[in-house]
This record gives C-alpha cells, sequence and structure tokens, in this order.
C-alpha cells in the first residue's frame, strides 16, 4: 500500500535538507535542525513492515545492505571522483578542497568510516549508513518485542538515553554513525508504532484472529493511545509554533544536529523533534497531497546524495555568471530559497538518468534491454 501523504512528507523533508544547507538565518537554521533529520527516521520507520521480514534475518540484513550501503558506497565513490577532477580542473598542482589534503588511505578510511564530518565533500551521505544500523537495532528489539509495544517502548527509550550519554560523556564517535543510531531509533520506533496506531490491523500480520493473544496487547495499546490522540496533535503543534516564534524574537544558534551529536538538553530536545514532526504529520495527512512533493519524496535518496555537489555547482555558476560575493548573502533566507528552488530543478534530469540508466546506484538491478521505451519511461516519470 502506497501512502501518498508519506511521499508528500518525504518531499518537503527532502526540500527543507537542500534548503537547510545554505547559510540560513539562525532562526530559520535552528528550528529547521530541531526537527528535519528526525522526521526523516519517523518516516522509515513508519514504513516499515516487520512482518515481510520474520522468515530471515540474513535476508533482512542483505536487502538493507544493498538497498542503503551500496548507494552509499556508490554515491560516495561517485561525488568524490567528481569533486577531485574538480579540484584538479580549478587550480592544478594546488589542493583547495579540505578532503583531498589528506592521504589516499586517510580518505579510504574516511569514507569507509562513512562519518559526515568525515566525508566533508559530501556529508549527508551520513544518514545512509545510519539508517542502516538504525534499522538493524530496531529490528534486533522487534524480533523479541514487537507484539508487546509498551516493552518495545521502555527498551527503546532506554537506547536513547543511552545514546544521549554517549554523546555527552564518551569523546569517540563509532563507524557507521551508530552513535547516532542509538537516538535515531527512538524515531524510527515511533514512526513504526504510529503506523500500528493508525492501521491496527498491522499488529499482526496475515489473517491473524482477533482472540490471537499476540494480537491483544497491540489493541489495548491502540486503545490507551486513542485517548491521548484526541489533544495531542494540537499541544505538539501549538508548542511547535511557540518554538519557533521564540527563536523569531530571540535567535539561539543551532544546538542540534544528529549529525554531530549534538542534542543539547534531551528533554527539550525530543519534545522540539516529536512537536516538528507531528506538526507536519497532522498537516499532510489532512491535507491535499501535492504531486510536485510526491515526486521529490520518491526520489529523495537521489536528492539526498547529490544535491550538494549540485550546491556547490551552482554557487560556483552563480559566481562567475554574475561576479558576485556570494558570501555578502549569506543567512539571505530569500537567496537560500533561490539557490534551493534551482538545486531541486537541476535535480529532475539527473533523477531521470539515474533511475531509468543507473538504477544499481540505487541497489536496484538493471533493467534489462527489452525493458520499456524511453518513451514509456517518460510518461511513467512524469506520472
Amino acid at each position: 500500500m502506497r501512502f501518498h501523504w508519506i511521499d508528500a512528507l518525504k518531499g518537503i523533508g527532502i526540500i527543507l535538507v537542500v534548503f537547510a544547507h545554505h547559510k540560513l538565518p539562525v532562526a530559520l537554521d535552528t528550528y529547521i535542525f530541531s526537527f528535519h533529520m528526525p522526521l526523516f527516521f519517523f518516516i522509515s520507520g513508519f514504513l516499515f513492515d516487520f512482518w515481510k521480514h520474520t522468515a530471515s534475518a540474513a535476508s533482512f540484513v542483505k536487502k538493507r545492505f544493498r538497498s542503503l550501503i551500496v548507494p552509499y558506497f556508490g554515491f560516495a565513490l561517485l561525488t568524490c571522483l567528481f569533486y577531485l577532477l574538480l579540484d584538479i580542473g580549478y587550480q592544478p598542482g594546488v589542493t583547495n578542497i579540505d578532503f583531498f589534503k589528506a592521504s589516499p588511505a586517510e580518505n579510504i578510511h574516511s569514507i569507509v568510516y562513512a562519518l559526515g564530518p568525515l566525508i566533508s565533500y559530501n556529508p549527508p551521505l551520513w544518514f545512509l549508513t545510519c539508517l542502516f544500523v538504525t534499522e538493524l537495532l530496531f529490528y534486533g528489539f522487534a524480533k523479541k518485542y514487537y507484539a508487546e509495544p509498551g516493552k518495545l517502548m521502555f527498551w527503546l527509550t532506554a537506547v536513547g538515553v543511552i545514546g544521549y550519554l554517549y554523546s555527552v560523556y564518551v569523546p569517540f564517535r563509532l563507524p557507521w554513525n551508530a552513535d547516532v543510531a542509538l537516538t535515531a531509533v527512538v524515531f524510527y520506533g515511533a514512526g513504526n508504532l504510529f503506523r500500528k496506531f493508525i492501521e491496527p490491523e498491522a499488529w499482526k500480520a496475515g489473517e491473524k484472529p482477533r482472540d490471537n493473544p499476540d494480537y491483544q496487547p497491540g489493541l489495548k495499546f491502540r486503545r490507551s493511545l486513542l485517548r491521548v490522540w484526541k489533544f495531542l496533535p494540537g499541544i505538539l503543534t501549538l508548542v511547535n509554533l511557540l518554538y519557533f516564534g521564540y527563536l523569531l524574537h530571540f535567535p539561539t544558534p543551532e544546538e542540534m544536529n544528529m549529525n554531530v551529536l549534538k542534542y543539547g538538553n534531551f528533554f527539550s530536545y525530543y519534545l522540539l523533534a516529536f512537536s516538528g514532526i507531528f506538526t507536519f504529520v497532522y498537516l499532510f495527512k489532512n491535507v491535499r497531497s501535492s504531486k510536485v512533493l510526491e515526486y521529490y519524496g520518491r526520489n529523495s535518496l537521489i536528492v539526498l546524495a547529490l544535491h550538494f555537489p549540485v550546491k556547490d555547482i551552482l554557487t560556483k555558476l552563480i559566481v562567475l555568471v554574475f561576479m558576485i560575493d556570494v558570501e555578502t548573502y549569506y543567512y539571505n533566507a530569500g537567496f537560500a530559497l533561490g539557490l534551493t528552488v534551482l538545486n531541486l530543478f537541476c535535480m529532475i534530469p539527473v533523477i531521470f538518468l539515474i533511475n531509468t540508466y543507473f538504477p544499481y546506484l540505487l541497489g536496484i538491478k538493471r533493467p534489462s534491454e527489452s525493458s520499456e521505451s524511453l518513451r514509456t519511461r517518460l510518461k511513467k516519470f512524469i506520472n
């Protein structure tokens, strides 16, 4: 079953990611970073159907490796080559990009370790390895507690506390952003539980009867949530709007960035993240979906992986064509919005090319030569 409102929600999420990677006014930057990456983990959890993967854990790991880790290394190497050629062509014999100032061995280590700060030429790729670890972590808990949502919530909360303590007291990072996954799994689990809240049949696979003992805890949990849900969207939306209003009057430098383990205060971090998430969930679930947002939502992986180099190309072109100092437009929301729109427009042919001719970059097997004609593919692409 395809949730069009979820596609649209992913669309606005990836647009916020692109927008936030420009220099924004402090208030706007802090607001977006308070929830935009937690939102993606929430959506990923919502879309995960545990009952489809109960037969074989090895098969689950293999599928997730193909859909997340293969794209990570594919796009990491592709964009690394792009920036290397750009650096060589810009000033032969002079290294301008910090990543290439290190030795080749250090560069390989950085790509394999997969931390955002290490892959500085394309840091958004950190999300792919982090999501992979997050899904494995959630799957491990789900294997034991999926039919008991109360226990599942308890263990996810406990892991979230461990993740926060790790960010405060441990001075080193874990490969593949496993340290971030300790926090991300809370949002992932919340998304999965939310789907079961709006789809009670999802508590048990297939045609399991309602008197099944494994089915009952889910129904009881849902009934409990229904009592709270009458008021929760309004309360969280109010919190979200008050927070944004506060930032407009008292701009506060960004204290929340999952990529670098910056969470600020434990309670306010989760409150603000969930208030932002559910504000947009409630909005997109109750308004008519947008085809444009759905399009970018369906192709969010490509946008995530390539918007950074596209941003750099656009910035260089603006400097060369208009002879302006881009730094004078830093922290200008209008300028950032314009670049974001240009970036998303430039992504359209890139998305088409990758989906049509290079799907293996997304972990998808290349279509056979006898597959649809270019005209048919274009129709599917547009629709």
